[in-house]
């Protein structure tokens, strides 16, 4: 599952929300299978046959299920899972012996217990079940989607999203991954909608009455959280034929112009990742489906992968390079999943880790191989970066740790599973090269297919292709949180490298916690890469520095060559010096690193910030747009934590760095320049705009403004965000109505986020309002969260946005979905500008007194950030020029 439309984002930009699930807790590895959360295993199911009918007017759905079960020891109960149902009748039969069943549910723990007189024997049994449920709005387990067509008629989609526990909301069911079985699934629909289910449809009846049934294939076996049914008033596409798979793109009616690029990603994406695993695809068919209301990004159901429209429905003449590889990113994430995660999948859900960064870790492959103009693997940096932030704070987590109940699973979902779970797994493959990976990766998918595996089996498969000691290595990396800072030093002859745990806050007080609530790690076996002059050094760092020699004192060292490793890299001053002296000669992830790490210990108050601005005057003549868009985003928040009386002097450095680039690159682009200048181009727009308040730039965004909303032109779809955010800063009342108008009546998915999020742009008073407003009922729940973190983060939207969330809180947990909840307060982290940080104090005090429904872990790392910023903010004023 991609867990929200991930946007690039490193630990320092407020403006620049990266959609993410944030961690529920963490702090010990292994599983407590007695607890009373987790199922017996007396009895285990081998096949279910489902059938559903929806009410579209009562919003209410019935059903209506056989389990096949086996017995494994005799019992004269079966318990399973079922939360928010009317279970109305149960029965189980063995053997021709039928046992009427009496039902106790149990709404704590989930379950459902159906005992009955008399005793199943070992051997093999029917359960016979009838229930009832609501077709929920809160985008979890059997839900309703609302859309208006171009008549202004509303429709409904009942659709489903299950992971992690939530297929139980639809159907009693073993809910648990470890207890696959196969699924014939029948869906009763009105006659004229599609009903779409994992495998392909084998026939339908009509029913009368204005409905039908629509039965499907059985599936392999697989978990109940990638169970999936869409009914809906939808349109597909015509399948296209990747081998003997048939793919679909499947959405609302009139988006059909849309589906082609998501098509041509699939096709390469299924072709790809079959060749790569030399698996065959384990479905019979392969339908992408777009839904209106999505909480998270995309869901990879066998077969039937649901998605946000904004990563599936896309025209690509008018859409961004960065829009397009995001849906590339997405849909060969999914499709990743069909083998990791479908087909093998984890034993239980702390090892959710091996579906989603072994997924993460694909999709890059695949996107790379796709168009390597997009440069993947060092935009991946940025992605990387996120997870370094969240990762560097003492509030983090270890990858992999102990899920009991169903909320820690919802924990799993964050940048730590995702972004930092794929780092890990880059820099092992890097480390043991590219053959040897692939063919460990290989032999534990065919090792464990159709079953389920731990973390222990990947090492194992690892350890078994490359003869090396995998697990020893990886141990440190996957069940402690954190990663560390490699420090080298040198002297005439020789350098010497030694490591020490990162971390941005060392008052600990200030993270809410004491020393020994620390998630942060001590010691890793860290993979390194040196080289030294023309001399390549690969070893495992430990806990005793070691020495190199420097044959030249003058050669230049890199310590992390590549790029690939996840830990943060501090050079002496001589050492530093010398790398930015020969900037140039440096790869481009190389480049990246080390601005990233130099700001990250300017975070961290290790240096002063007049070393990033040091860095910035040598990279002046860089294109990466990695790397601007790095210090862009590092300008933000400099420019956020100074006082209004030093704005002007980071405005004065922000434009010194940057005009010659726009000068460079100009508005327009050239037919010929290579794909990643757009980006440079838009992300210099902005941050000229917004932080340099450069005369020139804005007017020539006006200016191209006024012409798209007289129809003249329209501004080139990779610097329309950039425009739209400059305009709204410096816009008026005309320009709100403008962009609020163009939401409401968007030409594709893509333009109405870029307009929905321009909308949080805006500095005067009212207008702020009337977005806020907005959240409470027209802005879509899936969205609302992200709307205020925005808000949240501006410099005069701050405290408005604040006052608003306190007086509304109630009718927005209402409103927005639990798991939400954390990504709306993520922006609280940015409320240190002149207007908003002397709120600490109020907002220490609301959140003692109003807990959140899930993710106490994710808030606690925000109120940490917001620490971090705050003390940033302090050192900052006593030292910017």
């Amino acid at each position: 599952m991609a867990a929200d439309p991930v946007h690039k984002k490193i630990f320092c930009n407020p403006h620049n929300h990266s959609f993410q699930f944030l961690s529920e807790s963490a702090t010990v590895t292994s599983v407590d299978t007695s607890t009373n959360f987790r199922l017996p295993r007396n009895i285990v199911p081998t096949k279910y046959a489902i059938r559903i009918r929806p009410d579209f007017e009562t919003f209410r759905f019935t059903g209506y299920e056989l389990v096949n079960i086996r017995i494994d020891e005799s019992s004269s109960s079966i318990v399973l899972n079922a939360t928010e149902l009317e279970i109305d009748f149960a029965k189980v039969d063995q053997e021709g012996t039928t046992h009427d069943c009496r039902i106790e549910l149990d709404s704590e723990l989930e379950r459902v217990t159906l005992s009955f007189e008399g005793t199943l024997e070992p051997g093999h049994a029917v359960l016979e079940i009838t229930f009832q449920g609501s077709l929920n709005d809160q985008l979890s387990g059997f839900y309703r989607s609302k859309f208006t067509d171009e008549n202004g008629n509303t429709h409904y989609i009942a659709t489903t999203q299950f992971e992690a526990t939530d297929a139980r909301k639809a159907f009693p069911c073993f809910d648990e991954p470890d207890l696959k079985a196969v699924f014939a699934i029948e869906l009763d629909t009105p006659s004229d909608y599609l009903a779409v289910s994992n495998a392909p449809d084998i026939g339908t009846t009509d029913l009368g009455g204005g409905y039908k049934r629509v039965a499907f294939a059985d599936t392999i076996p697989m978990s109940t959280y990638l169970v999936a049914f869409v009914i809906g008033p939808l349109e597909a596409s015509p399948p296209h034929m990747s081998g003997d798979t048939p793919i679909r793109i499947i959405s609302k009616p009139g988006q059909s112009h849309l589906h082609q690029f998501a098509l041509k990603a699939a096709a390469h994406a299924l072709e790809f990742f079959t060749d790569w695993f030399s698996i065959p695809y384990p479905g019979s068919k392969l339908d992408l489906i777009a839904i209106p209301d999505f909480a998270f990004g995309a869901m990879e159901n066998l077969g039937a992968v649901t998605f946000r429209e904004t990563l599936l429905l896309v025209d690509p003449e008018r859409s961004s390079s960065s829009e397009l590889e995001r849906v590339v990113d997405v849909i060969s994430h999914e499709i990743a999943h069909m083998w990791f995660g479908d087909l093998v999948t984890m034993k239980w859900w702390n090892g959710l880790w091996l579906n989603e960064a072994f997924a993460t870790f694909m999709e890059l492959l695949a996107t790379d191989h796709f168009n390597p103009e997009w440069n993947r693997w060092v935009s991946f940096g940025l992605s990387k970066g996120a997870a370094f932030g969240t990762d560097g704070l003492h509030n983090t987590r270890p990858i992999e740790f102990t899920v009991v109940k169903p909320s820690d699973a919802e924990g799993m979902f964050d940048v730590l599973t995702y972004e930092k779970g794929a780092s890990v797994l880059r820099m092992l493959e890097r480390y043991l090269g590219p053959d040897t990976f692939r063919s460990g990766i290989t032999r534990y998918l065919n090792s464990h297919r159709f079953a389920n595996a731990e973390t222990t089996d990947l090492w194992t498969a690892l350890e078994e292709a490359s003869d090396q000691p995998i697990a020893q290595t990886m141990v440190d990396w996957v069940f402690q949180g954190g990663y560390p800072i490699v420090h080298v030093s040198s002297n005439d002859s020789e350098i010497t490298i030694s490591q020490k745990p990162f971390s941005y806050l060392s008052d600990l007080a200030r993270a809410g916690i004491n020393e020994e609530e620390s998630q942060i790690g001590t010691i890793w076996n860290v993979p390194l890469s040196v080289r030294v002059g023309t001399q390549l050094h690969k070893f495992l760092l430990g806990s005793e520095p070691i020495t190199l020699p420097l044959q030249n004192p003058h050669d230049l060292v890199i310590a992390n060559i590549g790029g690939w490793g996840f830990f943060r890299v501090s050079y002496d001053k001589e050492l530093s010096g010398r790398l930015l002296a020969n900037f140039s000669q440096l790869a481009d992830l190389e480049k990246f690193n080390l601005a990233s790490d130099l700001w990250a210990q300017t975070l961290s108050l290790m240096v002063g910030v007049d070393h990033f601005f040091e860095l910035i005057e040598a990279v002046k003549d860089e294109e990466d747009p990695n790397l601007w868009e790095l210090i862009s985003s590092a300008l933000h928040l400099i420019d956020l934590a100074a006082s209004s009386e030093k704005q002007e002097a980071v405005a004065k450095r922000c434009n010194n760095s940057l005009l010659p680039i726009l000068d460079k690159l100009g508005f327009e682009a050239r037919p010929d320049e290579q794909e990643g200048l757009a980006r440079l181009r838009a992300t210099v727009i902005e941050a000229l705009g917004t932080i340099g308040h450069d005369n020139e730039t804005i007017a020539e965004c006006k200016d191209l403004f006024v012409k798209e909303m007289s129809a003249e032109s329209d501004i080139d779809p990779n610097i329309v965000s950039a425009v739209l955010a400059v305009v709204a800063a410096n816009g008026d009342e005309a320009d709100f109505a403008f962009i609020l108008d163009k939401y409401r009546h968007p030409s594709t998915p893509q333009e109405e986020n870029r307009y929905l999020m321009a909308l949080t742009k805006f500095e005067h008073p009212e207008l702020i309002k009337k977005v806020l407003k907005m959240t409470l009922g027209e802005i879509r729940s899936q969205n609302g969260p992200f709307v205020i973190a925005s808000l949240l983060s501006g410099r005069t939207s701050g405290v408005l946005t604040w006052n608003f969330l306190t007086e509304n809180w109630d009718a927005l947990l209402e409103r927005f979905p639990d798991n939400t909840i954390p990504r709306m307060l993520s922006g609280v982290a940015a409320l240190i500008s002149d207007e908003s940080y002397s709120l600490e104090g109020k907002i220490r005090t609301f959140f003692e007194s109003h807990p959140i429904p899930t993710g106490e872990k994710s808030l606690k790392q925000t109120l940490e950030k917001y620490a971090i910023y705050l003390t940033f903010r302090k050192r900052l004023l006593e030292t910017i020029r």
